[in-house]
């Protein structure tokens, strides 16, 4: 039987209105908001950041979105001046760490829709079919319409497997490395979907399928209770 959440990943023929206007140009109270969640986030980083961009993309930037989607809100950084490769090493491990330390304690939305923080370098490559500059106010990618439906028994298919993977190896006494593998790759397969196929990939709609169900959050759940039983004496 068709699971009934992913008639939801076939693409739209519009923009979500909750984001944009008719013209596909952003609605200016989202992005006044938007700005000001970037600008609350850079200061509660309290670094001194050569911030170049803030943009706006995932599955709201694009046709694909779902009602389990949220907004990509990307801080483009230029981390070119920085001559070090562990001190870079160190920013980008710090930025991540802040990074899921704000999203994980402040539940932010934008006309009910979640946001999510990411700072981002500016030399590192980012696929996405829909990138809107924030600070320009212009599309940097411009969305096309999706031409082609997505084989949705195909991904639904792979989701299951991925999902009695993952409860499989939650029942069992797991490790963390065999948690740390999983998680990896399920990231992998997604990224080879979007390289391969794009957001309308099996890989990346069983990816989706897997987060909006709560199954990757039980993964990292576990991994972080592992993690700290492995420092802990007990």
């Amino acid at each position: 039987m068709t699971n009934p959440q992913i008639k939801q990943f076939i693409p739209h023929d519009h923009l979500s209105s909750k984001v944009w206007k008719d013209d596909n140009t952003i609605r200016s109270d989202v992005r006044d908001a938007l700005l000001n969640i970037a600008q609350e986030f850079l200061q509660y980083l309290n670094l001194p950041l050569d911030v170049t961009d803030i943009t706006f993309t995932g599955s709201y930037a694009n046709y694909n979105y779902t009602a389990y989607s949220d907004i990509d809100l990307h801080i483009i950084v230029d981390l070119s001046n920085v001559d070090s490769e562990s001190i870079e090493t160190l920013i980008k491990r710090f930025l991540a760490a802040k990074k899921d330390l704000f999203n994980d304690r402040y539940t932010i939305e934008v006309n009910g829709i979640d946001v999510e923080l990411y700072p981002q370098d500016a030399a590192e490559p980012h696929v996405s079919s829909g990138i809107f500059s924030l600070d320009d106010n212009k599309w940097l990618v411009k969305p096309v319409r999706f031409t082609t439906k997505p084989d949705i028994k195909l991904a639904e298919k792979k989701y299951l497997m991925l999902r009695n993977e993952i409860e499989l190896l939650l029942e069992e006494d797991s490790t963390l490395p065999q948690i740390e593998r999983l998680i990896e790759k399920i990231k992998n397969m997604r990224k080879a979907g979007l390289e391969r196929g794009g957001e309308m990939s099996i890989e990346n709609i069983a990816y989706k399928l897997i987060r909006s169900a709560g199954d990757l959050q039980k993964l990292f759940n576990k991994k972080y209770e592992l993690y700290g039983n492995s420092l802990s004496l007990i």
